[in-house]
């Protein structure tokens, strides 16, 4: 396998590589029928279909049905998002010859897939079955490993096309979307804390791709006062968040970082991941990150935490399986997460811990 890639210089800033296309449909054999007509303008013959726990049954066997007869498809499924897994990918797509990896399943398959293409140079289609985060069209993948070692980011390619089965979508459990929703709204947090890193430590900031992000949370944002944490998602909830969450992707892609999309609150979400506690999806752990990231800058933000309440998104750690003292411990350790990233949370932490602390007591127990 390649080296890692650094996530801060991947993609070019000023080439992006941006979807190819981007189709919505509903019926297994539209989705399909959209994917030969994807696969067959860019000239490919030989896709690898990578499969999650659920995807082979919800999609794939149809897909397998219906293309097999036109393309000489390969299959593969993956249990968890781990550099092991890509391995496997990887080998067999040097032993099978495929020229194109399809993911099909929800945000684990599609890093899995998305870093094997990326690893062995051949175009990635995403097939998303969930929409609980922004990696569906991101230039990174989330992926654990070696060994036992805790979640990374890795930089890679964002997808050449996009395929989104919207009927799979919203039949997906609501928490994935409320996780999506939350992961989403918090763009503008994280644009906040972008802006306070290029004024106080001179990073570079990407005007355009700090709108891209804006435009994307605000889609849903706005929308903020139609949900109850009972609302059953519509499919036009649903089209609006893919559509946010393909702009958050192209986002990054342009700032050839994260830094669009992701601040302060995913910094102690990754802390979480690190110590590997909790029971909560990475939208989930967003959202509760939210509460404390905000305190850190002007009411403004208040719009971002109207929206996660109004969806029913957890608020507090306590509603995600962690403890107290694991939530505590998470804030001590976001400044080590990601060494070079200047964040207005780290930079507090490090000058005035006690007061961080008192912070994150008022915003989830308060």
């Amino acid at each position: 396998m390649s080296a890692r890639p650094d996530i801060a210089t991947l993609p070019d800033r000023r080439s992006p590589e941006i979807p190819q296309a981007i189709v919505f449909r509903r019926s297994s054999e539209d989705v399909a029928a959209a994917l030969y007509e994807v696969i067959a303008t860019m000239n490919l013959h030989k896709p690898l279909f990578v499969f999650g726990r659920a995807s082979r049954g919800m999609l794939g066997r149809s897909l397998m049905i219906d293309l097999g007869a036109q393309l000489a498809c390969q299959s593969l499924d993956v249990a968890s998002a781990h550099l092991d897994e890509v391995e496997a990918v990887r080998a067999a797509l040097l032993e099978q010859g495929g020229d194109v990896v399809v993911g099909v399943g929800g945000g684990q398959t599609l890093d899995v897939a998305k870093y094997a293409a990326y690893d062995t140079g051949l175009p990635f289609i995403a097939v998303p079955t969930q929409a609980s985060h922004d990696g569906m069209s991101s230039p990174v993948a989330v992926l654990q490993g070696p060994g036992d070692a805790g979640s990374d980011s890795y930089g890679a390619r964002p997808p050449a096309a996009l395929v989104v089965p919207i009927d799979a979508i919203r039949e997906a459990p609501r928490r994935t979307l409320v996780g999506g929703i939350a992961d989403l709204a918090v763009n503008l947090l994280a644009i906040a804390d972008w802006q306070w890193a290029a004024r106080f430590h001179g990073d570079p900031f990407d005007d355009y791709a700090a709108l891209l992000a804006r435009s994307a949370a605000e889609l849903l944002v706005a929308r903020r006062d139609l949900y109850t944490p009972e609302t059953q998602f519509d499919e036009e909830d649903v089209e609006i968040l893919v559509h946010g969450l393909v702009l958050s992707g192209l986002a990054m892609t342009l700032a050839g970082s994260s830094r669009p999309c992701s601040g302060a609150e995913h910094l102690w979400s990754h802390a979480v991941d690190r110590m590997r506690v909790g029971s909560g999806l990475h939208g989930e752990q967003v959202a509760i990150g939210a509460f404390l990231a905000a305190r850190f800058y002007d009411e403004s933000q208040e719009r971002v935490l109207s929206l996660i309440r109004a969806i029913g998104a957890p608020t507090s750690p306590g509603d995600i399986g962690i403890s107290k003292d694991d939530a505590m411990a998470a804030v001590r350790l976001v400044p080590e997460v990601r060494p070079g990233r200047h964040s207005r949370l780290s930079a507090a932490i490090t000058a005035d811990e006690a007061y961080v602390l008192e912070e994150a007591e008022a915003a989830w127990y308060g």
